[in-house]
């Protein structure tokens, strides 16, 4: 079967090239493109890796082994999508399981220029240890597993994107996770141009770490044959059949997705044809049966479905890399790892703030609301609790990291009354806005940054307003926050959290109250206000 698949994709191959000329050329010209770099790459790689010493060598390949698999893991998911010669919906209407699929890709795969580019490189980091015969046999190994594991990642994640989302919607996802590292490029390249130095003396650390991932546990079997660790040779070649597996699980599950809704007849494909809801509402994993958890389910799927609300989730881990550069690049005197503490109040003001437009964002499926008589309590409550179901646990493991990072445990009780406090306060907020002051918001298919046509001036003044207003609800626990961090008695640590706590349940409940008696106030009003935006 997989050398079956082989044959089908270069016959697809040669059908494309046999119609077009210029396809024929260009697809000539950059296959050669690809593979001379590759070979160029392989070339450096075999003949200067030697000359430098075991540390130096071990790092350089580990590194360059997780570029290559981190280039595997943005670029088709968030680039160029998946290779239509190796598209599994080309087999949709086949009886073919995804299982026996995978092996046919996989081989296919390395046919490309693409992937004999990356079996080259990868392999070419074992071979650079052509002059120690242990390390040599560890590393090819090892890049061997790293090579599949790369193309398995890549394929696959670029393979769920497609079958969970049409591609309207991934152009919207590729927008946010785009523009946001654009924004925030000149900052932290900057940043690494400037201490490039410092990185070449923290990167035999950084390589160690990241011999311990699937990133780069396969060329670090070779470093460690290198210098005689036998048992770490073992552990390495475990991490990277493991990472192996998970790629190859995550591509199965991509293609399962893909093509077994119609090869596999039975039991789901006749529920689905008789209109049957194949997954049903479910919220903290129970049945969503009355008004607010039905509300909370529904509005927990709009975080993966809906690119608006996805644009808040992907700042968060570009702000994290955004701290540590500038922390970690200050030099002596600055902030250090410490400037990472904010993320944790960050991400509970920005995922609480982030439902201040839910009504909005609904648009004219807020009419399903309207006519079937949803009490603005229950409303309100749904959409809190939608995102406080897996919002608060990212918080507190959000926060908890940070601290961890920081290296002070004594922070991690103000902190977490810091961040408990703005959430519950910030929400509070946010679900009274969002009855209260409806305003234009992209429509939904829209770009996620697009801004309606004479909205800006109105949404910057709500959205200005808002912010001041969250500020003003978190003096309570911040006085007690900033007392605890100029004298440093932990007792203010705790008063921060029980005020954090109680002040931020008490502003939620009185938010969700007050919005609640609005919306059941003016549903029509609202109605016709978001409608005709």
């Amino acid at each position: 079967m997989a050398l079956t698949l082989v044959r089908l994709r270069w016959t697809l191959t040669l059908n494309q090239w046999r119609r077009s000329p210029f396809t024929l050329v260009m697809s000539v010209l950059g296959a050669l493109y690809v593979l001379g770099m590759a070979a160029v790459a392989v070339t450096l790689l075999v003949t200067g890796l030697p000359a430098l010493p075991d540390e130096a060598r071990g790092a350089t390949t580990v590194l360059a082994a997780a570029v290559v698999v981190l280039a595997w893991l943005v670029i088709p998911p968030f680039v160029t999508g998946v290779d239509a010669t190796l598209d599994p919906h080309s087999f949709v209407l086949f009886p073919v399981p995804a299982r026996t699929l995978i092996a046919g890709l996989v081989l296919s795969a390395f046919t490309t220029p693409v992937g004999l580019a990356t079996l080259a490189v990868l392999v070419g980091l074992g071979a650079s240890w052509w002059n120690r015969p242990a390390a040599l046999a560890a590393g090819l190994a090892g890049g061997a597993l790293t090579a599949v594991t790369a193309v398995a990642i890549g394929s696959g994640l670029a393979g769920l994107l497609a079958a969970y989302a049409s591609r309207r919607r991934v152009r919207d996802v590729v927008s946010v996770l785009l523009f946001i590292p654009l924004m925030l490029g000149g900052v932290a390249l900057s940043q690494a141009i400037a201490s490039f130095e410092d990185f070449l003396a923290i990167a035999p650390q950084v390589a160690r770490g990241a011999a311990w991932t699937p990133f780069g546990a396969g060329p670090a079997a070779a470093w460690a044959a290198a210098e005689g660790r036998g048992a770490a040779v073992a552990l390495h070649l475990a991490v990277a059949a493991a990472g192996l597996l998970a790629a190859l699980a995550l591509w199965h599950l991509a293609v399962r997705r893909t093509v077994e809704p119609v090869a596999v007849g039975g039991g789901r494909s006749r529920r689905v044809a008789a209109g049957a809801d194949p997954t049903p509402l479910r919220w903290l994993g129970r049945p969503a049966t009355g008004p607010r958890t039905a509300i909370a389910a529904r509005a927990q799927r709009y975080w993966l479905a809906d690119p608006r609300y996805a644009a808040g989730l992907i700042i968060i881990p570009l702000m994290a890399v955004l701290l540590w550069f500038t922390g970690g690049m200050a030099g002596e005197g600055g902030p250090g790892l410490g400037l990472l503490l904010v993320l944790g109040p960050i991400t509970a003001w920005s995922l609480a703030y982030s439902i201040s437009a839910d009504i909005a964002y609904d648009h004219t499926a807020f009419h399903l609301h309207v006519v079937s008589g949803v009490r603005g309590v229950d409303d309100r409550w749904g959409r809190v609790l939608g995102l406080a179901g897996w919002g608060v646990p990212m918080i507190l493991l959000v926060t908890t990291a940070t601290v961890a990072a920081a290296g002070d445990w004594s922070l991690l009780a103000p902190m977490l009354g810091l961040a408990l406090g703005l959430f519950g306060t910030t929400a509070g907020l946010s679900a009274f806005v969002s009855a209260r002051f409806v305003y234009p918001v992209p429509k939904p298919g829209d770009s996620p940054f697009a801004t309606p046509q004479g909205a800006a001036m109105r949404t910057m003044l709500v959205q200005g307003a808002a912010m001041l207003v969250s500020l003003a609800l978190a003096v309570p626990f911040l006085v007690p926050f900033v007392v605890r961090l100029v004298t440093g008695a932990a007792v203010w640590g705790w008063v921060t959290v029980a005020l954090g706590l109680a002040w931020g349940a008490v502003a939620l409940w009185l938010g969700v109250r007050l919005g609640a008696r609005w919306y059941d106030r003016a549903q029509a009003e609202t109605y016709q206000a978001v409608a005709a935006f």
